[in-house]
């Protein structure tokens, strides 16, 4: 690491390959010696999943949108329940269908240039463009126009009806115009990662840290932390050791053991709260031979079994989603019909949990063929979910029991998302967090037909394509009326997982652990927010 004493323009370029331990000197010693409540307000955070990226544009996940929102804002702010509220953007009025009008505020990035009516509309036309194997063209698709009515006055057009404006550009980072053309590689190295957020990159190492310090002149006021290091630490044992051993003040994505251990410990407490997260398999669904599907020699089948209903009725029917549940996630899940829970926005009624069946599953894969069974490898990260690969290899002992020759295979996050986006897999554990408080957000970006252009599907990995499904979508995406909006988003709901498109598996309960005097706001979206983030 390179130790530096930055100025306001210039931030410290990452050390690129850089180990992920941290035993420098300087600082960052300091930082690990010293506790919230110490020298300088400096909270130190674990972190469970390692971003990808500095740029906010260039990859949508919930690690690179998380560490994103600690340096850039958006012009609407999602709060913990995903409702809009004043971001960049302090006010707004929709004029008519399709026109929006945003009242900016007057404030200023980090190395002190003005904010205005510019800067958000490149920001959003460069999320719009860039190429991305995860894009957020999902969340911009319905701009048509944009339109810089004064220095803080920005007018939006929409091809249609878009009732969901707000809480997609809440999804959208803004940066400085004087960056537009900024490559990747400038966020990453921080050239280019000049923000309005309540935190200004100091350095950041690729797999280990992030060290920010509190930007005083932000809109929504001075955090308690003067500086903030965000430490990537995906193994869960690691990251609650660095707990408990005093180098960490707040961890996230805690272990069932390691809340029992922080319960026993006066000096520590948990937060917990249900999310939005959807966990899920998605199925190879477009290639006519799958690339890890094979006969039980190992050879390569001529036809994807996947492509038939019966066979993945046949899959999930072999899935117990309690023992799941109870065992593998020790409690910390509620089972999934579908993306949110009866009862939320754009959720059915008639939607019941799949049975675990294994009976039935051996006969439905009988008649569609395969009375044996076949060869299948089932793919997922090993240090992204609440217990990911604990969930894929059990899910392949499960399979085995009807037949199916399974294998788990895991890998890191960062070489699993690249492949998993690029839809290398036949069959592959995802998650999504519903993140809008309604159906439409994930139908649209997981099962909706892949379209790069239109900013659909963009993180459909099973290629699913149903045009009855597409049809529905589209009609509800036009609905400005909630009640017929969520009638249209059941229906689409319904006929998806009837046609087990995927194969849902639960929702996440997440937990956080911190030392006593601290503790944090809990985020149906899960984002650990240095800005919710308090004294207790």
């Amino acid at each position: 690491m390179h130790g530096f004493r930055p100025t306001r323009r210039w931030l410290t370029r990452a050390t690129l390959g850089a180990a992920a331990t941290l035993q420098a000197p300087g600082w960052l010693g300091a930082a690990l010696a010293q506790g919230a409540g110490q020298a300088g307000g400096r909270l130190r955070v674990g972190m469970a999943a390692p971003n990808t990226t500095l740029d906010p544009h260039f990859q949508s996940n919930a690690p690179n949108n998380a560490v994103a929102s600690h340096i850039f804002d958006a012009l609407i702010t999602n709060d913990a329940r995903s409702l809009p509220r004043p971001g960049l953007a302090q006010a707004w009025k929709l004029l008519d269908e399709t026109h929006w009008k945003f009242q900016l505020r007057e404030t200023t990035f980090s190395d002190g240039t003005d904010f205005t009516a510019e800067d958000a509309i490149v920001s959003l036309q460069r999320a719009n463009d860039i190429p991305s194997t995860a894009s957020f063209r999902t969340y911009t698709r319905s701009i048509k126009a944009m339109t810089a009515l004064s220095p803080h006055s920005l007018l939006i057009e929409t091809h249609g009806p878009d009732p969901l404006l707000l809480n997609s550009l809440g999804r959208l980072r803004v940066i400085s115009a004087d960056h537009k053309d900024a490559p990747t590689t400038e966020f990453n190295n921080g050239n280019a990662t000049i923000g309005t957020g309540p935190l200004v990159l100091q350095e950041y190492v690729p797999g280990s840290h992030l060290h920010l310090t509190r930007n005083d002149a932000w809109w929504g006021g001075r955090l308690p932390w003067s500086e903030v290091v965000l430490r990537l630490i995906p193994d869960e044992g690691a990251r609650l050791a660095a707990l408990l051993a005093g180098e960490l003040d707040i961890i996230e994505a805690v272990p069932f053991q390691g809340a029992q251990r922080v319960k026993e410990n006066p000096g520590f407490h948990l937060i917990r709260g249900i999310s939005s997260r959807f966990v899920y398999f998605a199925m190879d669904q477009r290639r006519d031979s799958s690339p890890f599907i094979t006969d039980h020699a190992g050879r390569p089948l001529d036809r994807n079994p996947l492509k038939d209903r019966r066979v993945r009725q046949a899959l999930s029917m072999a899935l117990s989603r309690e023992a799941l549940a109870a065992r593998v996630m020790e409690g910390d899940a509620v089972v999934a019909s579908q993306f949110l829970p009866k009862g939320s926005a754009g959720t059915s009624d008639k939607l019941e949990v799949v049975p675990h069946d294994p009976d039935a599953a051996r006969a439905l894969l009988a008649e569609a063929g395969y009375p044996d069974g076949f060869g299948l490898t089932i793919h997922g990260p090993n240090d992204r979910y609440v217990n990911d690969a604990r969930i894929v290899q059990a899910a392949a002992q499960m399979l085995t029991r009807i037949g199916i020759a399974a294998r788990a295979e895991v890998m890191p996050w960062s070489v699993y998302s690249r492949r998993n986006s690029g839809a290398e897999f036949s069959m592959s554990l995802s998650a999504w967090g519903v993140n809008t408080g309604e159906t439409s957000n994930p139908l649209k970006a997981l099962l909706a037909t892949y379209d790069k252009k239109a900013g659909m599907g963009a993180s459909n990995s099973g290629r699913y394509s149903n045009p009855d499904l597409d049809g529905l979508l589209q009609q509800a995406l036009r609905s400005m009326d909630e009640a017929a909006r969520n009638a249209l988003l059941a229906q689409a709901c319904e006929l998806a997982f009837n046609d087990h498109a995927l194969l849902p598996l639960h929702h996440e309960v997440s937990t956080w652990a911190a030392r006593k005097g601290v503790t944090c706001e809990a985020r149906a979206d899960q984002y650990t927010l240095a800005s919710g983030i308090s004294r207790a």
